[in-house]
């Protein structure tokens, strides 16, 4: 005899029944006894139709979002350190055309070498596909290069675009999250989550958000702690990096050299990055207090 539990599985599954499909994942996913009942449903969100062939799509909103937040919050810390409010400003387009290019260069470089074989002009379709890693060293270089041309101290104005840039990736992994872009193992993990098919994996976009929102919580909570110049940026690629070697460890069908996804080859290159900052930062500050002494 088939009960009633059994009996909404099979509709679920010959697509005989309306439910939304975060629901029908997880009724499944329960009826069968995955994870003891501590997995999490998938937070997909379908596109919006508005007219024609225009949509919304959620991840994109995440992305604007991060932008318009990002941009606040470093304006905020740029002026609180009395930096040039209009320098600060004029360098927003600079990490916007960086970002987008690198973001597209990195992922057909680094992570789909075989589509510029097949087609060389797929460098030139950024709209195609993205990298997160891109897009941050595209937009920093963008940036770096701006503020050279106008003579500022870079690692200043880079410090207040932490303070907007952190929060704001937290917000860009929340729209990863919602569409599981960067899916892992299949997993018996707490935080597991059901992709689209009921598989629970480790979203991995979903665990960098949350783990961004800690490294958040202690760079604000250190914003008046500035031993040296450049602290505030090593403190989150010290906190960043490690973390992002090990998600990459997780994930599935992802692109590696010798082994290593490219993520992890970019999250050592920030460690080495906020090394140097932390060397050079230090030895200005004793060299700064050997002067204060000397007077």
């Amino acid at each position: 005899m088939v009960g009633p539990a059994q009996m909404v599985v099979k509709q679920i599954r010959q697509g005989e029944t309306s439910f939304p499909l975060n629901l029908a994942q997880m009724v499944i996913y329960y009826h069968e006894g995955g994870c003891n009942g501590t997995m999490l449903p998938n937070l997909y969100i379908p596109e919006l139709k508005i007219i024609g062939p225009l949509t919304i799509k959620p991840f994109g909103v995440m992305v604007a979002l991060s932008i318009l937040l990002g941009y606040w919050l470093a304006g905020k810390r740029a002026k609180r350190t009395g930096l040039d409010m209009q320098v600060f400003a004029d360098c927003l387009f600079w990490a916007l055309a960086g970002g987008f290019i690198g973001a597209h260069f990195f992922w057909a470089v680094f992570y789909n070498p075989q589509l510029i074989r097949d087609n060389p002009l797929v460098l030139l379709k950024i709209w195609e596909g993205i990298s997160s890693f891109g897009g941050f060293f595209g937009g920093s270089l963008g940036v770096y290069f701006f503020f050279k041309r106008k003579n500022v101290d870079a690692v200043r104005y880079f410090e207040a675009i932490s303070f907007g840039f952190v929060p704001a990736w937290a917000v860009a992994r929340l729209g990863c999250t919602i569409v599981f872009d960067h899916p892992g193992r299949a997993t018996d993990f707490v935080l597991g989550m059901a992709d689209r098919t009921g598989v629970v994996r480790h979203n991995l976009g979903f665990y960098e958000m949350l783990w961004t929102v800690v490294i958040a919580a202690v760079l604000y909570g250190l914003k008046n702690y500035r031993p040296f110049e450049g602290f505030h940026i090593a403190l989150v690629f010290f906190m960043y990096a490690p973390v992002r070697v090990f998600l990459d460890s997780l994930r599935v069908d992802d692109r590696t050299w010798m082994g290593y996804t490219p993520g992890q080859y970019f999250s050592v290159f920030l460690l080495a990055l906020g090394v140097w900052l932390t060397i050079r930062g230090l030895k200005d500050a004793r060299g700064q207090r050997s002067e204060i002494g000397d007077q």
